[in-house]
């Protein structure tokens, strides 16, 4: 029995001790004190051509991101003196960064995702006008959102209290960061905002229409059951990126797509929390389906029929009702009138 709480009390400590050099790395990132000015309110420059342009990072947000272990100038390296240059570089997302990927030593980067998102859909095509291009959502447009770049420090403890059962030593810290940073997105919550994000987009009629993308994608999807449930608060349903993967999101009619015919089944029962037992059949039902008498008019009439079928009903119970009500109230008149 001591054995046991002996065991159980060096997780504790060591849990704690691991949480709490979390803390002090995250503020050590900041070891060249940028949070000094680019953390004061409202604090940014005006330009004639840009307008107001913010660079404030409050300390609260840098704490929190799956950013908070990187020093500023491991991303923005073109910085080298203070005041900094009137043009700054772009910093590159796909660059290799010193953080090395957990149990190897290799320096972790964004490479494999810079290279799927370019060719995907949202990456640049030359055919484009820069326009046009310019409307495609970069890194910053969807990671800029809190589902994805919050730590949250509930979820960071419960991680490594799971990861202390198998792993100690070092390289155990930056495993638990890792983890933690995407072990707390399977939520409704989460899910909502995964939706909501790709909906800025996606039911902005004005940006789709000049990809030519169909508009009843968003609507299909909220009147359909993971839509719906997702509505309810189900936290395991599918959201868009189940189904159209986060980098590599290709057009249907691509091979290589998630969503290409012949890869909906296994996109379906890939995921431990979806369809398991997906069959062929099951596959090919309708997910974003706004049916018209053009697009899908076997749904579309049946759909309608079954409404006028449940309305004629409910109309046929009241007027029963009504008419039922009506000769209860004449025989009782009649009856007082009789009297």
């Amino acid at each position: 029995m001591s054995t046991t709480i002996c065991k159980r009390s060096l997780f504790f400590i060591l849990g704690y001790f691991l949480l709490t050099a979390f803390s002090v790395s995250a503020q050590q990132a900041d070891a060249e004190n940028c949070n000094l000015c680019h953390g004061l309110a409202l604090f940014g420059i005006a330009t004639p051509s840009d307008g107001l342009r913010s660079f404030e990072v409050t300390s609260e947000a840098y704490k929190h991101s799956t950013h908070r272990n990187v020093i500023c100038r491991d991303c923005h390296t073109d910085i080298n003196a203070f005041p900094h240059p009137e043009e700054v570089k772009k910093v590159e997302c796909s660059k290799a960064c010193h953080i090395s990927k957990p149990f190897a030593l290799t320096g972790y980067s964004h490479v494999q995702q810079a290279e799927a998102h370019a060719i995907s859909a949202h990456g640049s095509n030359p055919e484009y006008s820069d326009e046009k291009n310019a409307a495609h959502p970069d890194c910053k447009y969807c990671h800029s959102n809190s589902f994805r770049n919050e730590i949250k420090d509930e979820v960071l403890e419960k991680s490594s209290q799971h990861c202390l059962r198998c792993h100690e030593g070092e390289g155990l810290a930056g495993v638990i960061l890792h983890v933690s940073s995407h072990s707390g997105h399977r939520t409704a919550e989460a899910s909502v905002k995964v939706v909501k994000l790709c909906s800025s987009c996606h039911a902005d009629q004005s940006r789709m229409k000049q990809f030519d993308v169909n508009l009843t994608q968003v609507a299909g999807y909220e009147r359909q059951f993971h839509g719906k449930a997702l509505k309810r608060g189900l936290d395991e349903v599918a959201n868009c990126m189940d189904c159209h993967r986060n980098h590599l999101i290709l057009p249907a009619d691509d091979p290589n797509s998630s969503i290409n015919r012949n890869n909906i089944q296994q996109t379906c029962s890939s995921n431990g929390s979806c369809h398991t037992n997906a069959t062929a059949k099951f596959a090919v039902a309708a997910i974003h389906s706004e049916p018209t008498t053009q697009n899908n008019p076997i749904i579309f009439f049946v759909e309608w029929g079954f409404i006028i079928l449940t309305a004629g009903t409910m109309a046929l119970l009241f007027a029963h009702i009504l008419l039922d009500f009506g000769r209860w109230v004449g025989d009782t008149w009649m009856r007082r009138k009789e009297k």
